[in-house]
């Protein structure tokens, strides 16, 4: 067996991070996770983010035991409280049961929201998350404002400039009516300099993730789904631009030296879908023990962004009007194969994620697609933060099925084992 990977020296300590937030003083917005950010901290309000909260609750567990997270109680109690799937996803339903019931959170709980503010391009969960965060706050003699961002659908490769002046028209009435609110005032230089700071933030992010294309990979995207936290919950901020431009020069050290984040590096794979949190690190060990380096993800590239200071709200308009859940079927795909050639990767490992209906739309549609380029791809059943749904022997078996194809180097073809 191969000795598991050491871990990368940069972490981001997002315990600090919230500690920091509650204790700033700033209002709070609850965003969803592709909303333009950078509009609320230029108007001084701080972004966070329940997905994240999520995830944190589905990653990490009070007993260490990867079935038992503390999504676990947090789901369960949401669901006792009336709220349900499909109409919410599994994020949503361990957040709101913090929320709701007061279910252990490792941060406590997210500071209170002031506003929940959420952009549709990604999922209609968000908007209805929003919806129930609304109404739990005002039984509870809070009112708690729910801004709607309305994303126009991409019907083609590019919006048309009448969607994105909707889109902008859109915004500018929300920066209207948040500031008013919270008596701020929106100011097109501070914006500017908070474009300038994510943009900063994105480029740095960008080369981290490149440098997965090394062989041997320097890390892994098992590392980057960890190491994603800033630029999801901190973009915009100094915080973050200096966590990836620490990560980037310690990645380069490893590839400097030669050091492999798999050690004895046999197969390079992607890996398409959202992470299953609960069991990342035993996917970590699994792989490294095998000589698999997950060099890519269509999650972790989703998170990838270019802005322009020079016409700071305009470029947020045009990159928040889509990202990778409101793209074509074919554009996903072709993008996807994209990550596959360029970095290297000998197969894709598809995650169908039980709560996320509009990821699997696009995994069931492209395994065909992968299958007619020739990749070889495996499809294994999960949820992102509900362990229930997770079956050890049953996706041990896929992968050391799919691994041992890939090593024999047959005819490629795309397999659901």
């Amino acid at each position: 067996m191969t000795a598991v990977p050491a871990r990368l020296r940069t972490a981001f300590d997002i315990f600090a991070w919230y500690r920091q937030v509650r204790s700033s003083g700033q209002p709070v917005a609850w965003c969803s996770a592709f909303a333009p950010a950078e509009v609320l901290v230029a108007l001084s309000i701080v972004p966070v983010y329940p997905e994240n909260h999520a995830a944190m609750l589905g990653a990490l567990s009070e007993t260490r035991d990867p079935d038992q997270p503390y999504a676990r109680p947090a789901i369960a109690a949401a669901e006792s409280a009336g709220f349900a799937a499909p109409r919410l996803c599994a994020y949503a339903l361990a957040d709101l049961g913090v929320l709701s019931a007061g279910v252990a959170s490792p941060i406590g709980s997210l500071p209170p929201a002031d506003l929940f503010y959420a952009c549709d391009s990604q999922c209609a969960v968000v908007a209805r998350w929003g919806d129930d965060v609304q109404r739990i706050e005002r039984s509870r003699g809070r009112d708690v404002p729910h801004f709607v961002l309305k994303a126009p659908p991409l019907r083609s490769e590019r919006h048309t400039p009448e969607e994105l002046a909707g889109f902008k028209r859109q915004l500018l009435e929300h920066i209207d009516a948040i500031a008013q609110r919270f008596g701020t005032r929106f100011d097109e230089a501070r914006l500017a300099a908070v474009v300038r700071e994510s943009n900063a933030a994105n480029r740095l992010w960008q080369r981290c993730l490149e440098l997965a294309r090394q062989r041997p990979a320097p890390w892994t995207n098992l590392d980057a789904f960890t190491a994603m936290a800033p630029i999801v919950i901190a973009r915009g901020t100094p915080t973050a631009t200096e966590f990836y431009r620490k990560l980037l020069a310690e990645l380069e050290e490893r590839v400097a030296s030669g050091h492999a984040a798999v050690p004895g590096e046999r197969l390079r794979l992607v890996w398409d879908a959202i992470p299953i949190w609960p069991r990342k690190n035993w996917l970590a060990k699994f792989a490294a023990e095998r000589g698999v380096a997950f060099v890519a993800s269509t999650y972790t590239h989703s998170w990838w962004f270019e802005f322009d200071e020079s016409r700071p709200l305009d470029s947020l308009v045009e990159r928040y009007a889509w990202n990778t859940m409101n793209r074509s079927g074919q554009w996903v795909l072709d993008w996807t194969l994209g990550l596959v050639r360029d970095y290297h990767a000998d197969g894709i490992v598809a995650h169908w994620n039980r709560s996320c209906g509009i990821w699997n739309s696009y995994v069931k549609r492209r395994m065909p697609g992968y299958a007619a380029a020739g990749i070889p791809a495996v499809q294994i059943a999960a949820d992102m933060v509900d362990a229930r749904a997770f079956d050890e022997t049953t996706v041990s078996s896929q992968l050391e099925q799919f691994i041992a194809t890939l090593e024999k180097r047959g005819a490629p073809e795309a397999s659901q084992a």
